[in-house]
């Protein structure tokens, strides 16, 4: 019937971030957020490195490692920090929920005049491969997006001639079409495939601690998983009456990333802790250390409810800056720990060691991961500009324009309306260093 009409329905393999920060590391600072700063940083390379986060004795001089790299499809994600009140309205702490992992990234700061940038590696990289504004097929395949004029065959130089669509103008107009079909501006997602190329790259050289060749058979755990939005609820607020939305808050991935009743097969959730503990059966939410050094941080049991009824989070338990406490997992109980399903959906995990091609080769795998989206992903068509209130007059005494009436501008809204949260793809690798080649793409069609 398309064909028949004339009608095409285009698509595009909108490709994933394949080069990365490459790190050095070596002794570094502790700095920004109790990330480490590393020294040399070379940005652009084909492949990313994983991150060495623990490294424990056991015996006989011998040591085990554990190393992190991960992928964040997407852009990188923000912390969000929210204010929360006591029952009498006073300031009580601040919320921190951050459900993705914090990606690699650089801080310039300046010093008497200097500017020095500062790269902290955190073992995860943006992948990307969700949306970018400036691929001119995806403009053409947006209903509210500017598509380029000359591949359009349109006409005009302004936002006012764009004739491709009858897409509104004004944001009264806009708003009164997505009020009336929620999907006019829509495009379809349905999988990203991706492919890891994964080298043991440990060199007995320069890591003379581990002793250890670049081509043994390392133990490697991948894990790909998104976080779990909460769901909300509506209840009425009993002195008022008033409808109130009620949901609890993200988890935090320092803190929450892991967890099972069945941990204390591995020994206690601290292992700090000893078996005689009254709190060693304590069972409790934990993540990954951030770097060598560095403990890992757990739950704390002392945890605070939101008191505020007015707060959409009224009787939940606030992530608070000061509830992680410091956990001395081993490599071996962080490598085989559990994910915390309650607050992460997990799509594939699995572990795997690395294959030996010949003598004197690094070890090698290739991973192939399919990730579903399968869906109409809405989006909240064009930007518009500046938007006065009615009330507002001109020196001359004439009305500015008002808020509905406000033009659209060529900007679109990027971001997905009813993506519920992004995946997260990790590798931890255990006594053994990874470097990872990525190539992929999401598959995207008009609808």
């Amino acid at each position: 019937m398309l064909d028949a009409l004339n009608i095409t329905k285009q698509s595009i393999n909108l490709p994933v971030e394949t080069k990365f920060f490459a790190t050095s590391h070596g002794t570094g600072v502790t700095g920004e957020s109790g990330y480490v700063a590393e020294g040399t940083v070379e940005a652009g390379k084909p492949y990313a490195l994983s991150k060495r986060v623990l490294q424990k004795e056991i015996g006989n001089g011998h040591q085990r490692t554990l190393d992190v790299l991960g992928f964040q499809v997407g852009t990188e994600m923000q912390a969000n920090e929210i204010a929360v009140k006591n029952a009498d309205g006073s300031s009580l702490c601040t919320a921190v929920e951050r459900p993705y992992p914090k990606c690699c990234h650089s801080l310039t700061t300046t010093a008497d005049g200097v500017d020095t940038t500062t790269h902290y590696d955190t073992g995860f990289h943006a992948l990307k491969g969700m949306y970018e504004s400036g691929n001119i097929k995806l403009q053409s395949m947006r209903k509210s997006a500017i598509p380029d004029l000359d591949l359009m065959g349109t006409h005009g130089g302004s936002v006012a001639d764009h004739v491709h669509t009858e897409w509104p103008s004004t944001l009264s107009e806009q708003l009164k079409l997505l009020n009336e079909s929620p999907y006019a501006d829509s495009l379809y997602y349905h999988d990203m495939k991706l492919r890891f190329m994964i080298t043991g790259v440990d060199n007995p050289d320069v890591n003379a601690d581990l002793a250890k060749a670049s081509n043994h058979r390392g133990l490697v755990r991948m894990v790909v998983l998104r976080p779990l939005s909460k769901r909300a609820r509506l209840r009425h607020e009993g002195a008022s009456n008033q409808p109130v939305i009620n949901h609890g808050y993200m988890a935090n991935w320092d803190t929450d990333l892991f967890f099972s009743k069945k941990r204390m097969l591995g020994g206690p959730i601290d292992a700090s802790m000893e078996e005689s503990n009254p709190y060693g059966d304590v069972v409790t939410t934990y993540g990954l250390p951030r770097d060598v050094g560095e403990k890992g941080y757990r739950r704390s049991k002392d945890e605070i409810l939101c008191q505020d009824s007015s707060d959409v989070h009224y009787g939940h338990v606030v992530p608070y800056e000061n509830m992680a406490v410091e956990h001395d997992l081993s490599p071996f109980q962080v490598m085989t720990s559990p994910i915390n399903r309650k607050d992460y959906a997990v799509i594939s995990d699995k572990s795997f060691h690395l294959d030996v091609q010949h003598h004197g080769v690094g070890s090698q795998r290739v991973e192939n991961v399919t990730i579903p989206f399968r869906m109409k992903a809405r989006f909240a068509g064009r930007k518009a500009g500046t938007q006065i209130s009615p009330a507002d007059e001109n020196d001359d005494g004439t009305m500015e324009i008002s808020f509905a009436d406000a033009d659209l501008t060529d900007v679109t809204d990027n971001e997905p309306l009813n993506l519920t949260s992004k995946p997260v793809i990790m590798f931890l690798s255990m006594d053994q260093k990874l470097s990872i080649e990525v190539e992929g793409y999401t598959s995207i069609s008009e609808c």
